[in-house]
């Protein structure tokens, strides 16, 4: 009974006095700014120093920022330096949280929050020229490739491996290769930059009828996108949309069908460069498919940044552009072969 009294007793005196002063916690980050070498810096997160300080944490620290210190929140730093780290090894097992005194639980919490925030920016960084001087220089660089005139983006899908989703519906998400992904539309420019990107469908929905059900068609169909798109046989030839010949019976055809492929290579080579630089797109994420969209936008968006980093851009060659005008009214195969013998014979 004594003891009884005695635990009673200590468990009111801790009651009353345990806000009377500062909690203790454990959590204790070390400084990956300070820790790692500038070589092993940008290895493991992707960025340098300067561009995680200067460019990434202003754009997004109002949105990560905590109104109060509830909980010891994580400072912005350690969540965006936190997800860079999980987009270059796609798995939070090969995390280092225990570095930083992390669960697993937490750390999918921060990736889902940097990433969502990541994910609002992309229409800031993901998108079309609309001035006429910079929609010019575009169809300049395309030129350049292999003399197509006219071009404005190069269009195709590519298939982001996720985890089986579970539930009635997850067989939509298995793709022709036998594996679930979500089917992901871009348009990519002559510097390997995503001008448009779609990521909401899953792996078996095929990729003219993402095209097809996308505002992108809507807009080139207006003509509020000045050019024309390149793409695979996937999708069918339009007066905005132009493919290749599935059999050329001509010299003047297999020439247009060099310049294209050799033109639409850009698309499968920005794929590469995105996915190698971000292996989160690779490795299969076990994540809910809501925030599987948002990463795969962060991840477009911080491509786009990437090359914006770097850009060294100049040409002032002369422009070789497509009359468009004349020719709306022709169905999307007298126009390719109007293409063709203007510019190809």
């Amino acid at each position: 009974m004594e003891n009884l009294d005695d635990f009673v007793e200590f468990f009111e005196y801790s009651r009353k006095h345990r806000a009377s002063g500062p909690r203790c916690y454990l959590r204790d980050f070390s400084n990956p700014f300070e820790k790692y070498s500038a070589a092993e810096f940008h290895s493991r997160f992707g960025f340098t120093q300067n561009a995680v300080k200067n460019i990434l944490m202003p754009l997004l620290e109002p949105d990560l920022k905590a109104t109060s210190r509830r909980g010891l929140p994580f400072p912005p730093e350690i969540m965006v330096l936190l997800t860079l780290r999980y987009f270059a090894t796609g798995s939070f097992q090969k995390l280092d949280s225990n570095d930083m005194n992390i669960c697993q639980q937490s750390m999918s919490r921060i990736v889902t929050r940097v990433a969502t925030a990541l994910a609002k920016k992309m229409k800031k960084y993901v998108k079309f020229p609309s001035r006429f001087e910079d929609v010019n220089k575009v169809k300049r660089l395309f030129y350049n490739i292999a003399n197509f005139p006219g071009v404005i983006g190069c269009i195709d899908c590519t298939h982001i491996k996720i985890k089986n989703p579970g539930g009635l519906s997850s067989e939509v998400f298995r793709n022709s290769t036998g594996y679930f992904s979500i089917n992901v539309q871009a348009v990519v420019g002559p510097s390997l930059e995503f001008y448009n990107m779609v990521s909401r469908w899953p792996g078996s929905t095929h990729d003219s009828f993402i095209y097809n059900h996308s505002a992108l068609k809507q807009q080139l169909d207006s003509g509020n996108i000045q050019g024309v798109l390149l793409g695979d046989n996937d999708y069918s030839v339009s007066n905005v949309l132009l493919t290749p010949f599935l059999s050329p019976n001509s010299h003047a055809q297999e020439k247009y069908n060099q310049s294209h492929n050799m033109t639409r290579n850009v698309v499968e080579r920005a794929f590469d460069v995105w996915k190698k630089k971000f292996p989160c797109l690779q490795e299969g994420m076990a994540i809910k498919i809501e925030t599987v969209v948002a990463v795969v936008c962060a991840c477009a968006t911080l491509h786009n940044i990437s090359l914006q980093i770097c850009e060294t851009l100049n040409s002032d060659e002369e422009l070789v552009d497509l009359d468009l005008s004349q020719e709306n009214n022709n169905s999307g195969s007298l126009f390719r072969q109007s293409l063709v013998d203007k510019y190809f014979e």
